[in-house]
């Protein structure tokens, strides 16, 4: 069971009742490991939750019922008769799109039930307008329930097609089964690999696909938190309230251009001097004649100061803290999430604070030096703080700089033994490193999955990562080949602590 996220009902509301709607509010969407996918796969429902799911419910079922036009409309004639041939039908037919599998004779009998014995207090439209919200407040519908099937070949479970199409389907577009994978749900298609391949390739192309994959990015990214950002505003006057989003939206633009407008290879947003800037950016960029909220394309001069998303303001920004830029911040991020690495947290008693710098102003570099000679800290910071260091020239909300505290910045260091200066060769050294296209590969079957993998899918991975090489680190490719694996056709058993 994996709880539907926050814009997956809202997707599902819209495919089910039609525009327009006016959206609810949901539970908050959480993080695990990084991701809402995997938080949603241990999710129950607590007691403030269930109150929202209903409130919800009510809330986009009013929205209908307001307007009998367009009530009836949706159910295919006027609720006026609850025996009529045509509320079983719609009954029947909108139950299995909820809850994304046929319903059952006897849970279409008691919704009608339910409806029935509502009529002959208030009306037979409302009898109907609460069995509705007992579907949409229904596990069946809040969830994605799979149960599987025995495989006559191995061990394992395999999702049957139904599932197969809620899998592919929240996985691509983040909503539910269109008309076409219930089609192929109900001629049981989707235990065919080059069916769901034909209908992935279908679905990464479509408007909502592009949408999902940028969901999976911002958590990837880790940048929906710089919706939140915060900074010193005496040190940083530029700083406004949508800093922050515009710095995230120029992230999941670069994203979108690389991955669906190019269809280029995925490594490219490493190195890429191309970039959206508004009004807000372009005071950080130094860029001038850019005004407003509108996102402008431009081409980054070729000075060796800016390329690749590794230099983005965001990206500097969100690494950083709020009154001074963080090399082991940002070095940390590119170990742990661009390159899957571990790095433990910092052993209990151990104090992180730097010390104030004595005998004069020293750079932030200078002061990290001698923090590391303490033999608690210096095992980590030398993992992180030698990446960081290239980024020296981007201060705490990833502007330029030449100097700090009047003393030149030292922006040359090494990153496993080979050498580097400044963010945009680091940039171009991490697009270049086998381990970044495994670790994308690896963390997108954590998404897709929604867990993280076990041993008895080292084969799955391991082949994932292969075919994302094959295809020149093509994303769109990344995401057809996840479809058909067998990591996310089967439930794999669970491996004993």
């Amino acid at each position: 069971m994996v709880r539907l996220t926050a814009p997956q009902l809202h997707n599902t509301y819209r495919a089910l009742l039609g525009e327009p709607l006016i959206l609810p509010d949901l539970p908050q969407d959480d993080q695990l490991y990084g991701f809402t996918s995997l938080s949603a796969a241990t999710k129950t429902v607590a007691p403030v939750e269930a109150e929202l799911y209903e409130d919800a419910t009510y809330a986009v079922l009013d929205q209908v019922w307001a307007d009998p036009t367009r009530r009836d409309a949706l159910v295919g004639c006027a609720p006026t008769d609850l025996a009529d041939a045509c509320v079983r039908s719609f009954l029947e037919d909108f139950t299995s799109r909820a809850w994304r599998r046929p319903a059952t004779t006897a849970e279409v009998d008691t919704l009608l039930q339910l409806a029935q014995q509502i009529a002959p207090t208030l009306d037979a439209s409302e009898g109907l307008r609460f069995a509705l919200a007992a579907v949409l407040q229904s596990p069946h519908f809040v969830f994605r329930v799979a149960t599987g099937q025995p495989d006559p070949d191995t061990d394992f479970l395999r999702f049957d097609s139904w599932e197969m199409a809620a899998r592919l389907s929240y996985l691509i577009t983040d909503g539910p089964p269109d008309a076409e994978l219930r089609a192929a749900a109900a001629s049981d298609a989707l235990l065919d690999p080059d069916v769901v391949r034909t209908h992935a390739q279908r679905l990464v192309d479509t408007p909502e696909a592009r949408a999902a994959l940028v969901r999976f990015f911002r958590d990837f990214m880790n940048i929906g938190r710089l919706d939140e950002l915060d900074k010193d505003l005496e040190l940083f006057p530029m700083v406004s309230d949508t800093l922050g989003l515009s710095m995230r939206r120029e992230i999941e633009r670069l994203f979108e251009n690389v991955v669906f407008e190019k269809e280029g290879d995925f490594r490219q947003l490493f190195t890429t001097r191309e970039t959206y800037v508004n009004g807000d950016l372009a005071a950080i960029y130094g860029i001038e004649g850019i005004e407003g909220t509108d996102f402008v394309p431009v081409t980054l001069p070729d000075d060796g100061k800016r390329g690749g998303l590794l230099t983005t303001p965001g990206f500097l920004a969100l690494n950083a803290h709020k009154t001074e830029s963080s090399p082991t911040h940002r070095g940390r991020f590119v170990r742990i999430s661009l390159l899957c690495q571990d790095v433990p947290p910092p052993p209990p008693g151990v104090d992180t604070t730097l010390p104030e710098p004595t005998g004069g102003p020293k750079t932030l570099r200078e002061r990290l030096a001698a923090h590391a000679e303490d033999p608690a800290c210096a095992p980590c910071h030398k993992q992180m703080d030698p990446i960081g260091f290239g980024f020296e020239h981007y201060d705490a909300v990833g502007a330029w700089r030449d100097t700090e505290h009047d003393l030149p910045i030292d922006a040359e260091s090494e990153l496993d033994g080979v050498a580097f200066e400044g963010g945009v060769e680091l940039g171009g050294l991490i697009a270049e490193l086998p381990r970044v296209g495994d670790c994308i590969a690896r963390r997108f079957y954590q998404h897709a999955t929604t867990h993280l993998d076990e041993r008895s899918e080292r084969a799955y991975v391991d082949d994932l990562v292969d075919r994302f090489v094959q295809s020149d680190f093509d994303f769109k490719a990344l995401v057809v080949e996840m479809v058909v694996s067998g990591g996310f056709r089967y439930a794999l058993p669970q491996e004993e602590e």
